[in-house]
């Protein structure tokens, strides 16, 4: 899971599992100073070296069958100083640079605490698949990014579990409001990264027991 940069993607082998079977998923959200738009990466743009930070995660460790939540972790982030900071972004979030001089840990703090949880559920050798709403497109880039930035690798599975496909599948929605609306939640005002994870996990969780109360009739 924590790597110098040499991947390890280890496929089941637990006896009267499918292959490619895990056992956990990590919930994840983060709030951001902005994004870059029309690259890979919304976090960084190699070229013309524009770069965003993420300043408040939220994890939530959970069974990959039931989507139960069995540990979570939220955290806020000091402003680097270095990273650009959209003030459209904060509108979405709340979140300033003197709330989070205040309230928010280092980097490294965050690093430490989100990579120790991280090893506590996955080890050195197991890696992890996501789930979140654009997981794969948004939070995992910036996730990679605060990692690599203190020289940690984390080495992700190469299937994460995207609400925005299963809400466009199978609700018809657009967005994670439209999705989440869905579900049953009121409107959530200024995105919070726990809350968002929560509520993603939890919409995973509903359309696998609808479908499967669908199969059982």
């Amino acid at each position: 899971m924590l790597s110098n940069g040499q991947e390890t993607n280890k496929v089941s082998t637990i006896k009267g599992k499918p292959r490619g079977y895990f056992q956990k998923v990590l919930a994840v959200d983060c709030e951001t100073t902005g994004l870059v738009v029309n690259v890979d990466d919304p976090s960084y743009n190699p070229k013309t070296k524009e770069e965003y930070q993420a300043i408040s995660w939220g994890l939530v460790v959970a069974d990959a069958e039931t989507f139960k939540p069995i540990e979570k972790m939220y955290i806020e982030i000091q402003w680097n100083g270095v990273a650009l900071w959209d003030n459209r972004a904060q509108k979405i979030h709340g979140l300033s640079k003197e709330h989070l001089a205040t309230n928010g840990f280092t980097e490294a703090e965050a690093v430490e605490a989100m990579g120790t949880l991280i090893m506590k559920h996955w080890g050195p050798n197991v890696s992890i698949r996501l789930l979140g709403h654009n997981v794969a497109t948004f939070d995992m880039w910036f996730l990679k990014r605060i990692f690599r930035r203190h020289n940690i690798d984390l080495t992700f599975g190469s299937r994460h579990i995207d609400t925005s496909s299963i809400g466009f599948v199978n609700w018809g929605t657009y967005s994670s409001d439209e999705l989440f609306s869905m579900m049953g939640y009121e409107d959530r005002g200024k995105h919070n990264a726990l809350d968002d994870a929560l509520m993603s996990l939890e919409s995973a969780r509903v359309t696998r027991l609808l479908f499967n109360k669908c199969l059982e009739e």
